[in-house]
């Protein structure tokens, strides 16, 4: 299993209106197996190998996120475990303003709190097969 390295970063709030859509929640639900916490944790890669390896990575085509209607965004998710113990996904939104050096990390509890985690600590998240794997 592959493993990308990054620090924990604020974000703008966006993520928890985003995984307070039911539809939202739902299919996370059914795609990852865990109802997701309503907050997302941001990532920043640290290392060369990781930005390029999620670069790779983000190019399939995840667990998809299909919005109900055309005006809502959709998006994939990628399964992760975060730490090394909790299950998590990568949210990839089809309209994001981050890099590809971001990542939007959902989890069904919340990441800060659980790991005790800070804007600046180091983490990582272990990537877990496709389902067609």
């Amino acid at each position: 299993m592959e493993k990308l390295e990054g620090t924990v970063a604020s974000g703008t709030g966006e993520g928890a209106f985003f995984l307070g859509l039911e539809w939202v929640r739902a299919q996370i639900q059914s795609a990852c197996g865990f109802e997701p916490f309503p907050g997302t944790l941001n990532v920043v890669l640290t290392t060369p190998a990781s930005v390029l390896h999620w670069s790779e990575i983000r190019k399939g085509p995840g667990r998809p996120l299909a919005p109900p209607a055309s005006d809502f965004c959709g998006g994939r998710c990628f399964p992760v475990l975060v730490a090394g113990e909790l299950p998590g996904a990568v949210l990839v939104p089809d309209v994001t303003r981050y890099g590809e050096e971001l990542l939007e990390v959902i989890a069904p509890v919340h990441l800060r709190s659980r790991l005790s985690l800070r804007d600046g600590d180091p983490i990582h998240l272990t990537l877990l097969p496709a389902e067609n794997d």
